[in-house]
């Protein structure tokens, strides 16, 4: 939800070009996915029964429904939930490592998915390279629309390693990179180990692409410990969380192709990798240490319930009345997109007890202009606009001053003042 607060009146980093085409899924080893425990049942005793050992608890989040999981609990990587991606083409950054599919490039460690990246050489249908690593993917076994998308992740460190959690397209709906877009929830560049970036990707087909995003910086290096990192990803908004903590928001990008919310109005997968080398970390030098472990405790995706999914996503105006002398009656809502400013079609505004009236309804697809009507009278901005004032963005304030919210408006709240004048 979007608040929005009116008084009455009377470090950017420098992204990659990443995955410049569509992958196809290579060749994966013949794996029998089915796990036949067979131990010899013990004949029964005169003892009591053993209580049976419960259940796994699944997580719970208020507001959403567990769809998809992996808590890495088994001896062996669930192929059923992911496939491996076997290449040594260097992701289109100039990366150094060949991912394969090896036990000491992914295996399951004491409840963790170990992603580890080695310094060795290695042959494969690609050519040889130095490093070696891997990269999984949900592709055609864990696809969703929006959705919170979380792991809780121990990072590794060193020049030269890349360690990412993100989300690439499935039906690549309106073109090859970056066209149809990529989240990126968390990644990291090991030479700033305690900094890691939340990045979209959109626009046109590379190189008529761009991106947005922004960086958080803890405290501690995400090397030392294992930390929490996560999307939530609806219809007009991304947000991006680090330990419960949200850290960033957007909601404003665009498709060279389609109209907004597009390209993120698709089928999306998530990937987990270390990539070695690239235009973005460099390559590796003599400070380096191999190997280098991503170490992931789990992996869950949460959609919202169907009671919370039929609510649509709104908008609240609300309008502080504290700065006027009169006592206030009435305070209304209206706009040309209310009967083109017929009072019979204003909103009616609640009051909220405190001095402040709140207007609430389905988020706007398009811009909206909207002045408050109080007691019957009109808001005027026109005066305070010629002065100088900034709380109305429109250009024409000889003739007219309304307010207006604009659809990917990233302000949560956006105040015009309390209790002042028209003036910031």
């Amino acid at each position: 939800m979007l608040w929005l607060l009116a008084c009455w009146n009377s470090e950017e980093k420098e992204e990659p070009i990443v995955d410049t085409s569509v992958e196809q899924p290579t060749d994966e080893p013949m794996v029998d996915d089915t796990e036949i425990n067979s131990e010899p049942t013990s004949e029964p005793t005169s003892e009591p029964d053993m209580a049976t050992e419960p259940e796994e608890e699944l997580p719970t989040r208020d507001g959403w429904v567990l769809v998809w999981h992996d808590e890495f609990n088994d001896s062996e990587i669930d192929l059923s939930k992911w496939s491996f991606e076997v290449n040594g083409w260097g992701g289109g950054n100039n990366e150094l490592q060949y991912y394969t599919d090896r036990p000491n490039n992914a295996r399951i460690e004491d409840g963790s998915l170990i992603i580890q990246a080695n310094q060795e050489r290695f042959t494969g249908s690609d050519g040889q390279r130095e490093y070696t690593s891997a990269r999984l993917r949900t592709l055609n076994q864990g696809d969703w629309l929006f959705g919170r998308m979380e792991a809780r992740i121990q990072l590794p460190t060193g020049q030269g390693l890349w360690p990412a959690f993100w989300m690439l397209p499935t039906d690549w709906v309106y073109g090859g990179w970056a066209a149809s877009g990529e989240i990126d929830i968390m990644e990291l560049v090991g030479h700033e180990p305690n900094v890691v970036h939340g990045t979209l990707h959109y626009g046109g087909s590379w190189p008529e692409n761009t991106y947005s995003g922004s960086g958080f910086t803890n405290a501690e290096t995400f090397a030392d410990d294992y930390h929490t990192f996560a999307v939530e990803w609806e219809e007009n908004e991304i947000r991006w969380y680090v330990d419960e903590a949200l850290v960033s928001t957007q909601n404003s990008w665009y498709s060279a192709v389609a109209a907004y919310p597009a390209p993120f109005n698709q089928r999306f997968h998530i990937i987990l990798n270390i990539a070695v080398g690239g235009n973005w970390p460099g390559n590796p030098d003599a400070s380096t240490v191999f190997p280098q472990q991503m170490k992931v405790d789990y992996v869950r995706v949460f959609q919202r319930d169907d009671e919370v999914a039929q609510q649509p996503p709104q908008l609240t105006l609300t309008l502080n009345t504290r700065c006027l002398s009169e006592t206030v009656q009435t305070v209304a809502l209206t706009g040309p997109w209310a009967g083109n400013w017929h009072p019979d079609d204003a909103l009616v505004a609640t009051d909220n007890g405190d001095g402040t009236w709140s207007v609430s309804q389905p988020l706007p697809t398009n811009d909206i202009e909207y002045l408050w009507v109080v007691n019957g009278q009109y808001e005027s901005l026109i005066e305070d606009m010629q002065n100088g004032a900034t709380c109305a963005p429109v250009t024409d304030y000889w003739n007219y001053a309304n307010r207006v919210w604009s659809v990917g408006s990233g302000d949560q709240t956006v105040t015009y003042g309390t209790c002042t004048p028209c003036n910031q």
